[in-house]
């Protein structure tokens, strides 16, 4: 006995097949890239060039933190996607001669959204937008410029 089924029913019986054999289901949940950066950071880093003696203990650094003790910095990625941070701001005044006066400045801080993507973190609020390169505890931005315009590098690192 030969049984006719209606073309209709094959034929949604073959799409119901092939989605199921397409779907990617191997019993592992998609890792959320992002929930590998959420968590709370402190400034360890506050990188200059060229290095500075600002604490004139006769030893120049590259870290202000190392000369400075009034540089402070929290940096908050939350699961919701939403960052905030804190920081003290580096004041220089150039003096002549090439000479520079650094202290710290007011606090800043912010608010936006992120996300964590091949290991950069873009953080957005307002009309700036800030990269950080993301590797297991820690965020770095470089920006690269020299003293007195600018800093080499932010280093947070997740407490």
């Amino acid at each position: 006995m030969q049984m006719n089924y209606p073309k209709k029913m094959v034929l949604s019986f073959l799409v119901v097949m092939v989605l199921f054999s397409c779907s990617n289901d191997d019993g592992t949940a998609p890792i959320d890239e992002n929930a590998q950066a959420v968590g709370t950071y402190q400034l360890t880093e506050l990188n200059v060039s060229p290095q500075q003696d600002v604490n004139e203990d006769g030893t120049p650094s590259a870290n202000m933190l190392d000369e400075m003790n009034c540089m402070t910095g929290t940096l908050t990625l939350r699961a919701d996607t939403s960052w905030s941070i804190s920081y003290t701001n580096l004041d220089v005044t150039e003096i002549t001669g090439g000479l520079l006066f650094l202290e710290c400045g007011d606090t800043t801080t912010g608010i936006g959204t992120w996300q964590l993507r091949n290991g950069t973190v873009t953080m957005v609020g307002g009309s700036e937008t800030m990269t950080f390169t993301f590797s297991d505890t820690k965020l770095t931005r470089t920006v690269g410029e020299n003293l007195p315009d600018g800093v080499q590098s932010w280093v947070y690192e997740r407490q």
